[in-house]
């Protein structure tokens, strides 16, 4: 198969559905001759941050001359945004390559008795260690996609853990209290691994604390052990940086991408790297840091897409994104009219993210993504309309509410409506985005 070819098989794979579980992966891996025991990996659980933290680590990590690769989700564009290998996003015909190569086994654990066919993450994720394996590649930094411990990035064995921080997300699988949650992500911990954390939540702490003694691990606190030590805010320019880690201080790290959370999300990466290069016994060097992060980008994390009128896309897709995302709107744009398009899954708390992107939108506009996880536009227009009943008259409503069926005809209407200093915002679920603005 070509690579259009391959996306295609890849998006079928959607209607196998979600299965926790490490029995499919594990066998198509054993079929493949076990190249996760042949790569060091660093692996990112929690709620939010994950892909950011993600991307500046194994940026980090390749600045420093060691062959560094990640495997993160889900994707805005293009499956190859998954997979990046020094340096670069894996090429469509390196991409399509690797999954040819695998075909064979997909089918034959697609006819054994295992809970049904391989999922798309599945397959993606034993792509992903395959070219690790093929590449040479040192270590690689993974994002969990869902939880922890049944989720199929576990089936490596990482020597560094970081934890962004814990809120409710996927209860029907991972549990409804932030206590159950915790306990399936910190799973990834496992004996003498060395983990880092910037969560401050008592409930999150305690059972991360109880999981590091019982694997005989190392425990990083934020606040404690490292920390953010000044921070300069320079707007839509980034920030600049004083970050201590736990094995030195670096000062003046300009960060240009943008969002209040983003300068945590380094502090996180800059631990874990320093506790891998531990390993090796070497330390950061403060220019390849600076180096590092200088040009960082994250496609859909409050990325800047078009100056006139300026386009934002922010792929929150959680209670907890959509109010960050709230916060830095106002915070960067808060004296502009703000035309925000927004879309969400069936199964997020939509009904709070709906009541934060009502605060601040003038226009809002509530369409679908092209996944069959989408929750249906008409659905969300009557829970925002439902919702706004409710909202005090003292709240921020919007002066009006659109529905259009696309995010690709949203973006359309939006730019026909919009004026020269408007911000247009692009949020939600909006994994599988095509970039169409110009």
């Amino acid at each position: 198969m070509d690579y259009r070819q391959v996306s295609k098989y890849l998006d079928d794979c959607l209607i196998f559905g979600i299965k926790p579980g490490l029995i499919r992966v594990e066998k198509i891996l054993k079929f493949l001759g076990s190249p996760h025991k042949n790569v060091d990996f660093i692996h990112i659980v929690g709620t939010n941050g994950k892909t950011s933290t993600a991307k500046m680590t194994a940026s980090i990590l390749s600045h420093h001359g060691i062959r560094t690769g990640y495997h993160i989700s889900p994707h805005i564009s293009s499956y190859t945004e998954r997979i990046w290998i020094c340096g670069k996003e894996v090429p469509e015909k390196k991409f399509a390559g690797v999954f040819n190569r695998i075909y064979p086994y997909i089918s034959r654990v697609n006819k054994m008795d295992l809970g049904g066919p391989i999922t798309q993450f599945e397959i993606i994720c034993a792509m992903a260690f395959k070219l690790a394996e093929d590449e040479g590649i040192e270590v690689m930094v993974l994002e969990a996609g869902m939880g922890g411990r049944w989720d199929a990035t576990n089936i490596a064995d990482s020597k560094v853990v970081g934890l962004t921080g814990v809120s409710l997300e996927h209860t029907e699988m991972l549990g409804d209290s932030i206590e159950k949650i915790t306990s399936e992500k910190v799973e990834v911990i496992k004996k003498g691994a060395m983990v880092a954390t910037t969560s401050s939540s008592r409930e999150v702490l305690k059972i991360l604390k109880r999981k590091v003694k019982n694997t005989g691990s190392r425990l990083f606190l934020y606040g404690k052990d490292f920390t953010i030590q000044k921070k300069v805010d320079l707007g839509l320019k980034g920030c600049l940086l004083d970050i201590k880690g736990i094995n030195g201080s670096y000062s003046n790290l300009g960060l240009k991408l943008l969002g209040q959370y983003q300068s945590l999300n380094l502090s996180l990466a800059v631990v874990l790297s320093e506790l891998y290069l531990e390993t090796k016994k070497r330390t950061i060097i403060e220019k390849k840091l600076q180096e590092s992060i200088s040009h960082m980008t994250v496609r859909g994390r409050f990325e800047i897409i078009r100056k006139r009128p300026l386009v934002i896309t922010d792929s929150s897709h959680n209670p907890e994104g959509i109010e960050n995302f709230a916060h830095d709107i106002v915070r960067y744009f808060g004296d502009k009219r703000k035309i925000i398009i927004f879309a969400v899954l069936k199964d997020k708390d939509y009904e709070k993210m709906i009541e934060a992107i009502i605060k601040v939108s003038d226009i809002l506009i509530l369409t679908s993504s092209k996944s069959s996880r989408s929750l249906n536009a008409d659905r969300v227009l009557r829970a925002t309309k439902e919702k706004i009943k409710r909202l005090e008259r003292a709240c921020h409503r919007p002066d009006k509410v659109y529905r259009i069926d696309t995010i690709r005809n949203s973006i359309k209407f939006a730019l026909k409506i919009s004026e020269r200093n408007d911000i247009i915002c692009i949020t939600g679920s909006i994994a599988n985005l095509e970039y169409i603005i110009k």
